[in-house]
């Protein structure tokens, strides 16, 4: 059941990532004449966006979660 479980969360997160690049790609293509670029952001694009925060932390917990609980029933 806990394998199941692991499993779907990970398709799900993976799911949310692609979507998330998807319509990063979409907004890129879209840019218009009032968007403008700061220094920082375009230094370090992916470092400051919040959603590929949120995915490194996410998989991060997630990973050691699946070591918690490997160590713990195995």
């Amino acid at each position: 059941m806990m394998i199941t479980l692991i499993i779907l969360c990970i398709i799900i997160a993976l799911i949310g990532l692609f979507y998330t690049l998807k319509v990063g790609k979409k907004m890129n293509q879209q840019k218009s004449d009032y968007d403008t670029d700061n220094e920082t952001v375009s230094n370090h694009p992916i470092l400051i966006n919040p959603i590929f925060l949120t995915y490194i932390f996410g998989f991060g917990g997630l990973i050691l979660f699946i070591i918690y609980l490997s160590s713990k029933y195995y």
